[in-house]
């Protein structure tokens, strides 16, 4: 049974009223009274909606000409607890920058997505992939290192990682290209912003994604090793203050212009919708069935034995009359 799991239409406590007063509304006859009994009890199954574990689920998914390159700055500093768009002063850059790389590949499913993240150095988490399941549980595993592994944020070190992927893309010759920059341009080890525009051919469209605010906020992580959250503390000079970061938008509006894209200062994912609609008018969209691992509906097993008994019923009805 641990394979099986259920996806009620209706809900369950309301679907066993209905079928009470369907088995309460007693027929004539003890043949007759019992075929109602199991058809109630087949409906009540066939609305619990059982599903099981299947590797040749078959689904109907959306195709996109498109490679999206995803970078997102993992620093440390992406902690600090001032993102505008938040309902509290406690929604971190990057819980919000999670929340948006979601919402690019919810609104462009189907394109080819890569992940890349950069701290002290740049990874590539996720090469081209259009498995939108992938991707998810790669972002929401994304966190900054913590404060006695952190060395302090180079943008540039993004930038070879970058052009490798981009480059590949290109080669492909099979889609359009467009890349999503997710950081609060803060540059903490004293390096000097290269210029991104020797990388920016072939780029057509997506946008620099800015997070965080001029007053800035403080920045807390979780130590596992100590299994407690830390707040990050200044320590340039004693006694320590808590250390405070604040967004860079020089840094960022320079990557979007050497990039050639749209510079957009994130208070919510919908501020996304201008840049992804203008994405998606040069792309071309196919449908595709494909074969996933995932549940599959068995609730359709229940209809040929309920089909059966309402074609008997109705059959004796009509030889009745």
């Amino acid at each position: 049974m641990g394979n099986i799991t259920f996806h009620p239409i209706i809900p369950i406590w309301l679907m066993a009223i209905i079928c009470v007063i369907l088995i309460a509304i007693k027929r004539k006859g003890i043949a007759p009274y019992i075929r109602q009994i199991i058809m109630v009890l087949i409906l009540f199954a066939i609305n619990l909606r059982p599903m099981y574990i299947s590797s040749e689920v078959k689904v109907m998914r959306q195709k996109l000409n498109c490679y999206c390159v995803i970078v997102v700055d993992d620093t440390l500093s992406m902690m600090a607890e001032d993102y505008e768009g938040g309902d509290d002063d406690k929604v971190t850059r990057m819980d919000a920058a999670k929340a948006d790389i979601d919402y690019i590949t919810k609104k462009m499913a189907g394109a080819k997505f890569c992940i890349i993240d950069f701290n002290n150095d740049v990874n590539l988490l996720t090469p081209f992939t259009d498995d939108p399941a992938y991707v998810r549980s790669v972002v929401d595993a994304m966190k900054p290192l913590v404060d006695y592994h952190a060395t302090g944020t180079n943008i540039n070190v993004c930038k070879p990682l970058l052009a490798t992927m981009l480059n590949d893309a290109k080669m492909l010759n099979d889609g359009h290209v467009v890349v999503f920059f997710l950081s609060d341009g803060e540059n903490t080890d004293k390096n000097k912003l290269d210029s991104f525009a020797d990388i920016s051919e072939g780029i057509e469209g997506g946008a620099v994604l800015g997070y965080g605010t001029t007053k800035g906020g403080q920045m807390h992580y979780y130590d596992e090793l100590h299994d407690e959250t830390v707040l990050v503390e200044d320590k340039r000079s004693y006694p320590y203050k808590p250390a405070v970061s604040k967004i860079d938008e020089k840094n960022l509006k320079q990557i979007a212009n050497d990039l050639n894209i749209d510079y957009i200062h994130m208070e919510k994912s919908e501020d996304l919708d201008d840049t992804i609609e203008n994405v998606m008018k040069l792309l071309n969209k196919q449908q595709e069935e494909s074969t996933e691992y995932g549940y599959a509906d068995v609730y359709f097993w229940f209809v040929i034995p309920l089909a059966a008994l309402l074609a008997y019923e109705f059959i004796s009805v009509k030889r009745r009359t």
